[in-house]
């Protein structure tokens, strides 16, 4: 062979470098995909609907436990030990399923029969003594609760007195917690079933959380009562300024400052609750 022909062949020995498809596919594509997905769990869901309706249950594929494979070290014993844990389940089941059926046969007093007999046979178990200090726990008990209620009823006595010889009550809530401060709504609508008794609400302590939280009680405590925003003033306060100042600190700086802030507003409030109580008696008259 000639060195020419040589040259033309290596010509045609170049390696043609192979070409990869993308995995991009096209907008178009892509939204098909999405759509055809889409309408696939609506159709799921529609059909899982019907078969709710009609009562039908379909199971899902699972898959199948393979199992123990041959090749596993004392597959046998393996076994053995899934059997007997398998059986003590169904046992325990069995015996659950008894007890309920047996407590849903029992009456009442049967159940009571028993109890009483229980509590007898760990009483004597116990022994006299535990059960001697079971009876003075028990009458302490009785001591407490009847104490409790004694001072229950001497304390609504007293309140039925202020609420009786007052024109408006003022009912404080702590601006931290005004719902667990607050008194409960069968009592306040049975305090205003009197027609000449007034409520106001008295958010106190303002200082103590942030403006917003203030605006919103404010909001929401203003449907159902007049509601007064409050900032007690300190000792400092009343030691330092004039009795004129307390009550009337303006501005920004209100809230830190040892000046009381809201009391105007209060004292205002209950001025013109008292012009008109004073102007309807005088039409009554």
């Amino acid at each position: 062979s000639s060195p020419k022909k040589e040259k033309n062949n290596k010509k045609y020995l170049i390696m043609v470098k192979k070409k990869y498809t993308s995995k991009r596919i096209s907008l178009k594509d892509k939204y098909k995909i999405q759509r055809r997905v889409v309408e696939s769990h609506r159709k799921s869901r529609k059909q899982s609907k019907k078969d709710k309706k009609a009562g039908i249950v379909r199971h899902d594929k699972t898959k199948k436990d393979p199992g123990i494979p041959n090749s596993w070290p004392f597959k046998q014993e393996l076994l053995q030990e899934v059997a007997k844990a398998r059986e003590k389940a169904e046992q325990k089941k069995l015996e659950m399923k008894q007890k309920r059926k047996e407590a849903k046969t029992q009456t009442m007093e049967e159940l009571m029969a028993q109890a009483n007999q229980s509590r007898a046979e760990f009483d004597a178990k116990q022994g006299s003594g535990i059960s001697s200090s079971n009876a003075m726990d028990d009458s302490v008990r009785d001591v407490q609760q009847a104490h409790g209620q004694q001072s229950r009823r001497a304390y609504l006595r007293e309140l039925k007195k202020v609420i009786d010889a007052s024109d408006v009550l003022l009912q404080i809530l702590d601006a931290r917690d005004p719902v667990g401060t607050r008194i409960s709504t069968m009592v306040e609508n049975t305090i205003l079933s009197h027609y000449d008794k007034r409520m106001v609400l008295v958010l106190n302590k303002i200082d103590l959380i942030p403006k917003d939280a203030v605006q919103g009680w404010l909001t929401v405590l203003r449907r159902s009562h007049p509601t007064v925003a409050m900032k007690a003033g300190t000792n400092q306060s009343r030691s330092n300024e004039t009795k004129s100042s307390v009550g009337r600190a303006k501005g920004d700086g209100a809230l830190q400052s040892a000046s009381g802030v809201g009391v105007e507003g209060l004292l205002q409030l209950l001025k013109n609750y008292a012009r008109s109580s004073g102007e309807d008696k005088k039409s009554k008259s």
